[in-house]
């Protein structure tokens, strides 16, 4: 058996960070087992179609390099890949399951099934279907089908059955097909729905595996009777469990479900991104955290799948990242934050960063390199880098440095004046070769001479240290920011 995956999102949006797992894990299960990972776009419901959705979604596919084996911009040989290509297959299928008697046509108006709904929940039932036309018998409905009045396609399921099935990930389920409605397969505007759609492709497909959230169990029956109904097989189910926000609820807005392109505007590296993905829910046997695309490929497994929900952790992910960042070689690095910049920060990126030298901005990089977590930090973290910060004398002042005095201050800046004029800035350990000494000849601390220093220089109270900034600043920016002190 060619395994053979599937990632089938509606064009009614952008992808969020749960959709994104969901796409990861197909991706794993197909190439660990040498098979497909196929993306149908699933556009059947055409009032939520958001123009551009489809484009956005292939695009990340290509950025995260999850590059599928076929779709609709890809081809490959089970296509059409989108379901509103494939209308005639599922008219064809659905329209001979009423021949057959699996299945019944539908004229109940949209007026009618409203009234239903209404009285049904006035009288605290549960809303579902009332079989009115179920036992209309089938050359009637023709006849009234090809006088043009409108119609449906409903399955028409069994009453006392008990459907048992098996999910990979929480294992026997079962189902009483009492609970399940008459569901509609073919709408009247000629699009299958998603239950009648869904079936009839990943058989044609060829799909082996079929991993979605824990929110779709409760369609399961459905799909199991509609398969039954068209003698086919169904793939095998992993249903995953749900993403959860810091509150341990259902991932939100407001705790983090938003689109993928969100988390790349924040500057998270799509391989970490991934990386923490992965650990949303799924445990390796060996207990590692960081993992390549590869390492995630060979240890993938569906059975290491947890049922419970995972929660999702903005500090861990920010650490994930951050020691991606640690990692990659400068030349990368710098590749990536400059286009990082020319995306998100194009203001910055045009106005300040690409004015000044690449030897300098890569200096600065290498500096933040061990600090930085995003690249959205990197412009707020850099600002005295690149302009003279305005800075308040009583900064210069660190009781902890055994500073108490500004005017204390301004004398230690006046001591290491004369050193910063005569010293090498071209190697940052010759620079501390030259001035820790002298500090050490007289009776200061070397936090008593380097705070004011790094505070004249940077004006901030957090920043990377003295000698640090004095190195990629440069010899006559640093003379001129002390100067003004003395």
């Amino acid at each position: 058996m060619t395994v053979r995956t599937r990632f089938a999102p509606s064009p009614t949006g952008y992808i969020h960070i749960g959709g994104l797992r969901t796409m990861l894990y197909c991706y794993l299960w197909a190439h660990k087992n040498h098979g497909k990972y196929i993306v149908r776009v699933e556009d059947t419901d055409q009032t939520r179609f958001v123009e551009g959705a489809i484009e956005s979604m292939l695009d990340l596919h290509d950025v995260l390099g999850l590059t599928p084996d076929e779709s609709v911009r890809h081809g490959g040989d089970f296509g059409p890949y989108r379901q509103s290509e494939r209308l005639p297959i599922y008219q064809e299928r659905l329209h001979k399951l009423c021949d057959e008697g699996s299945a019944y046509y539908c004229f109940c108006t949209p007026e009618r099934l409203a009234d239903l709904k209404k009285e049904q929940e006035e009288l605290k039932l549960p809303p579902r279907y009332d079989g009115h036309c179920r036992h209309i018998p089938l050359e009637e409905a023709k006849e009234r089908i090809a006088n043009g009045e409108k119609y449906t396609i409903r399955l028409k399921v069994p009453k006392a059955e008990t459907i048992i099935f098996n999910d990979l990930i929480r294992g026997r389920i079962e189902f009483k097909t009492s609970e399940v409605d008459d569901q509609v397969l073919l709408k009247s505007d000629g699009f299958p729905t998603y239950h009648g759609a869904i079936v009839i492709d990943d058989y044609l497909m060829g799909i082996t595996h079929v991993m979605r959230g824990e929110e779709w169990i409760s369609s399961i029956p459905k799909q199991v009777l509609t398969a039954r109904a068209l003698g086919i097989e169904l793939p095998f189910y992993a249903h995953l469990p749900n993403v959860l926000g810091s509150d341990g609820k259902k991932l939100s807005k407001r705790t983090g479900d938003v689109s993928v392109d969100q988390y790349m505007a924040k500057g998270y590296l799509p391989e970490a991104l991934l990386n923490f993905l992965s650990l949303l829910g799924w445990h390796p046997k060996q207990d590692e955290e960081i993992m390549s695309m590869d390492e995630m490929i060979q240890k993938f497994e569906i059975t290491d799948i947890h049922k419970a929900g995972a929660v999702l952790d903005p500090i861990k992910l920010d650490w994930m990242n951050g020691e991606y960042i640690k990692k990659l070689p400068l030349e990368d690095l710098y590749a990536r934050l400059e286009k990082f910049l020319q995306k998100y920060e194009t203001e910055f990126f045009e106005n300040t960063f690409s004015k000044f030298p690449r030897e300098f901005n890569e200096k600065i990089l290498s500096e933040l390199k061990t600090r930085l977590k995003r690249f959205d930090e990197f412009r707020e973290l850099t600002t005295f880098f690149y302009s003279e910060p305005k800075i308040a004398k009583d900064l210069l002042v660190n009781p902890k440095m055994k500073i108490t005095t500004e005017a204390e201050a301004i004398e230690n800046l006046k001591f290491i004046f004369p050193i910063l004029e005569t010293i090498d800035y071209s190697d940052l350990k010759a620079m501390k070769n030259a001035i820790l000494p002298k500090i050490a000849e007289t009776e200061k601390k070397n936090g008593q001479v380097l705070w004011p220093l790094r505070a004249a220089l940077s004006g901030e109270q957090f920043s990377p240290g003295a000698f640090e900034i004095a190195y990629i600043l440069g010899k006559d920016e640093t003379l001129a920011r002390v100067k003004k002190y003395l």
